[in-house]
């Protein structure tokens, strides 16, 4: 796993956070993440999700690095993450599709973060750099095989989105989730 990479990563976020938005507007609609992550449809072959829940900093880093850290946890406080939500969907054989959808103070900290989890698994043997052409802008891993396993993300405004999804789950599947929660972040939600 990329820990040193995510600390570096999130060392830089933190530096950042103190910044702000860097421009008038930079840091764009803010959008509920509970409100994002609900929307979302049940992916091709896996059962309907509970409702996402609201989770706090120690849960958002468990799920984007892939294992609790405390040090993380203390690096995601200093970067401000001010909101965050977690949604799951399962399937036979082991199908499981995760979203993290979190709110910041800047589109940069959420672009970063999101993106430094994504491309953690590239540390993982066999994983490869993955970009689904429906989705310009997002950065994303992947690792095939018998036990595959995709992680992408996006950010929209000040709103960082990062899905897993592990099993036989398809590309097309992870790809379109992230397409309808990109397209609904754009479009605003209430509770933002």
């Amino acid at each position: 796993m990329r820990l040193p990479a995510l600390i570096i990563s999130l060392l830089t976020v933190a530096t950042l956070a103190a910044c702000g938005p860097v421009r008038p507007g930079e840091g764009g609609s803010p959008v509920s993440p509970v409100a994002l992550a609900n929307i979302l449809p049940a992916p091709a072959g896996l059962r309907s999700a509970p409702p996402a829940v609201a989770a706090d900093v120690a849960e958002v880093q468990k799920e984007l690095a892939g294992r609790a850290d405390a040090e993380g946890v203390r690096r995601l406080e200093a970067a401000d993450l001010r909101e965050g939500a977690i949604r799951r969907w399962a399937g036979p054989d082991g199908a499981r599709v995760t979203i993290v959808v979190t709110r910041w103070s800047s589109r940069i900290l959420a672009t970063n973060v999101s993106a430094a989890a994504a491309e953690q698994l590239l540390d993982e043997p066999g994983a490869r750099a993955w970009t689904p052409s429906a989705v310009p802008g997002s950065r994303g891993a992947r690792i095939d095989g018998p036990r595959p396993q995709l992680t992408l993300s996006r950010s929209v405004g000040p709103n960082g989105i990062f899905f897993r999804a592990e099993g036989p789950v398809t590309d097309a599947a992870v790809s379109r989730l992230m397409e309808l929660a990109v397209t609904a972040a754009e479009g605003g939600l209430d509770g933002g």
